[in-house]
């Protein structure tokens, strides 16, 4: 097929439909997460399983979608990001549909197993369909506002899975997802007429990719296990030992290889390996923000569920406002100073919050972790652009998917580890309680201090040579 580039076929009134139709896939798989944790209580009960068991409706969905996203980034470019994406769209839907038909408690997981696939599917190519379909000069603005509507799903989530469960029950909870997904493939049917797609012959290997899957898969597996049975069980060393066989088995292939699934020398680059390290210190600590104040607010503020999750909001809103402005801002401060101011405000509130004590306002937790989403507005649109700019256009696919997969990394490892700190401080009293909640603050805040000093040191050395 002969190559077009796509990106100076989109005009400038096409843009919207671009970042809607790309944007769809994410908020769905942003949305469902939030529903889908609100829901275990009733889940549990529905299905007569414990919390533990219907966990890993949540577990085994993180799973699958981390573990085969680069596969489907690596497709999306040789096969077309709208074709994977407009396959992820159907998987998604045909998944929540027996989701919402599930009558065991097995069926339910599996079928979230397979929307996991789904979202993968979606999240390897949102990215890339934007990167690919419009100008540099125009970039910004559509990834600023592809940030927003990743901001909007976690806000959303947990309040409209809420309602669908009061009002039709936990079924719709899935079935909702048919009516967006819909509008997603009009969307993909509307640019299929009017761009053509820049497909690669690049070889797949999917040798690599499997080491690769199946060591990420064995990670999260390690984690998951550390905080459930501890660090001494063997599956947990057994997770974490099948992991560094399957890794250092996957660098050397990759070493060998003539098209490697992800070139390894780009980590040759710190203004590759910057950005990369930081979104992943920036989806755990994000993580962080929505565990910790629950802890905090419901059981050492008493506060009911509902006004929980109303400050629980403000750092997602935050996120929002931001990232509608950062756009404007890269011109004027770049790529790297927008993601160290915005790392800094995010470091600045961390380390506040982890002075936190049981007499403190819950606006004050508010009012920080707004903070922190403003941050965070400043930060993602210039890390998505730096990651994506590090590679050609026929690599889009692959790299979007790098960028999403590192994320995800970052929320599950981190949200692992806060589990180990705060239930190990929680038995005894309030005391005990705020200091695991405290060293969770210190910990996310400290690898966000890392991040900044990994760009500081690589602007030094950029200007030194």
């Amino acid at each position: 097929m002969k190559e077009t580039d796509i990106s100076q076929s989109t005009p400038k009134t096409g843009d919207l439909l671009v970042v809607f139709t790309a944007g769809i896939g994410l908020f769905l798989s942003t949305l469902d997460s939030g529903m889908i944790n609100i829901a275990l209580p009733t889940l549990s009960q529905t299905f007569h399983s414990s919390l533990t068991t219907m966990a890993w409706t949540v577990t085994l969905y993180s799973l699958t979608l981390t573990g085969t996203i680069i596969i489907f980034g690596r497709l999306s470019d040789r096969f077309g990001r709208l074709r994977i994406y407009s396959l992820g769209l159907i998987l998604f839907s045909v998944a929540s549909v027996c989701c919402g038909f599930s009558r065991t408690a097995g069926q339910l997981i599996a079928f979230r197993a397979l929307q996991g696939i789904g979202a993968a599917m979606l999240q390897a190519t949102a990215i890339a369909i934007i990167t690919t379909t419009i100008p540099e000069k125009r970039r910004s603005t559509a990834l600023a506002s592809l940030a927003v509507i990743m901001g909007i799903g976690p806000v959303l989530g947990p309040s409209i899975g809420g309602v669908i469960i009061s009002l039709g029950g936990w079924p719709w909870m899935f079935w909702i997802n048919l009516p967006i997904a819909a509008a997603g493939l009009v969307g993909c049917r509307s640019l299929s007429v009017v761009i053509t797609e820049k497909h690669s012959s690049i070889e797949l290997h999917i040798k690599g990719n499997l080491l690769l899957s199946f060591s990420i898969l064995c990670l999260l597996q390690g984690f998951s296990t550390w905080s459930s049975t501890g660090f001494f069980s063997p599956w947990t060393y057994g997770s974490f030992g099948a992991f560094i066989v399957l890794f250092l088995g996957f660098v050397v292939y990759e070493l060998h290889v003539k098209f490697p699934i992800i070139d390894l020398r780009l980590f040759r680059k710190g203004a590759f390996t910057a950005p990369i390290l930081a979104i992943f210190i920036f989806g755990g600590a994000t993580s962080i923000g929505f565990i910790v104040p629950p802890y905090f607010l419901e059981r050492v503020a008493c506060l009911e569920p509902w006004k929980a999750g109303l400050v629980n909001l403000f750092g997602p809103l935050g996120l929002v406002l931001c990232s509608s402005v950062s756009a404007r801002l890269i011109p004027h401060w770049g790529n790297t100073r927008m993601m160290l101011k915005g790392m800094f405000a995010m470091f600045i509130s961390y380390i506040v919050l982890g002075q936190m004590q049981a007499n403190w306002s819950p606006w004050v937790i508010a009012a920080f972790m707004f903070l922190y989403g403003l941050g965070g507005g400043l930060f993602l649109t210039p890390n998505m652009k730096s990651i994506m700019e590090s590679v050609g256009q026929e690599i889009q696919g692959t790299i979007g998917a790098v960028q999403r997969m590192v994320q995800n990394l970052g929320i599950a490892i981190y949200t692992a580890i806060a589990i180990v700190l705060i239930p190990g401080h929680s038995s005894t009293g309030t005391a005990d309680l705020l200091a695991g909640l405290q060293r969770s603050w210190d910990f996310a805040a400290l690898s966000i201090l890392a991040g900044i000093l990994v760009f500081l040191g690589n602007r030094r050395n950029s200007k030194s040579s």
